[in-house]
């Protein structure tokens, strides 16, 4: 199974949401300072993953993903309080970070992000105050893709045996 990994600088922002209109077009909600962020947040995770994947095309396979967004600390802090990895429960939400993270490498890393079979993600306080992404791909192959199936079968039997 083959791999490309990379980081991403920047504030992880998420996707917006849409609203819609009477006439039944959608537009998107929020400011036009967030929709901003969120083009320069996309804008980042396409170089990282371009300058990461180099020559290689995009994969059209099962994928999956592993993924930890870091966050700054919030302002009203302690500072020795921020010792490192802590679970960021506030907003944004992981999905819509998970849904910028996809649209981004759609085209780049994969054809589609339909492809993305499994994934894994940690939303977090960063480490060293340097806010980010940390981005692990996985390209699965067919014998990867058996032994997933045999092993969740072999738990599927267990469950039902109790």
């Amino acid at each position: 199974m083959d791999s490309v990994t990379f980081h991403v600088s920047g504030l992880p922002t998420p996707k917006g949401s849409f609203t819609r209109m009477p006439n039944g077009a959608m537009l998107p909600a929020g400011t036009t300072e967030s929709r901003k962020k969120g083009v320069n947040w996309r804008n980042d995770i396409r170089y990282a993953a371009i300058e990461a994947m180099g020559e290689t095309i995009p994969s059209r396979g099962a994928i999956r993903l592993m993924v930890e967004f870091q966050l700054p600390y919030p302002v009203s802090s302690i500072r020795k309080y921020q010792f490192g990895w802590w679970p960021h429960i506030k907003q944004p939400d992981v999905d819509k970070l998970l849904r910028m993270l996809f649209d981004a490498l759609t085209g780049i890393v994969w054809a589609d992000d339909s492809q993305v079979c499994f994934v894994t993600c940690n939303k977090v306080y960063s480490w060293d105050s340097k806010p980010g992404a940390y981005v692990i791909v996985d390209f699965c192959d067919e014998q990867y893709l058996q032994t997933v199936a045999v092993t969740q079968r072999q738990v599927m039997d267990v469950l039902d045996s109790l």
